[in-house]
């Protein structure tokens, strides 16, 4: 039973679980209620997708995890944005990636 905790403990499965529901879940829910483009442009893309990268970014420098968790927010939001947001959506992959190095660095 030690070797499990230990192993979710050593992954930091904390932000794992939230790249992949703010990166591939909430794009999957967006796009199967039809959610119009202005919700989806404004208010998920720009507010809360980039309030996430901050908090994830000053969270995993704040617990002194790896830097390269910072990749995982950008790449599942990559995998949503393929399969279910528009194609300009690819673009903000790079805006979160930039966004979460900004507050990983900014964070004492």
């Amino acid at each position: 039973m030690n070797k499990t905790l230990g192993f979710f403990v050593q992954i930091k499965w904390r932000y794992w679980v939230s790249a992949i529901v703010l990166g591939v879940l909430l794009p999957f829910i967006l796009h199967i209620t039809s959610a119009s483009h202005v919700f989806v442009g404004l208010w998920f893309l720009m507010i809360i997708n980039t309030l996430a990268a901050i908090i994830l970014g000053s969270l995993i420098k704040a617990n002194r995890a790896h830097w390269l968790l910072l990749w995982l927010f950008p790449i599942f939001f990559l995998i949503g944005a393929y399969f279910f947001l528009p194609k300009y959506g690819y673009y903000f992959v790079i805006i979160y990636l930039s966004t979460s190095y900004i507050a990983y660095g900014l964070t004492s």
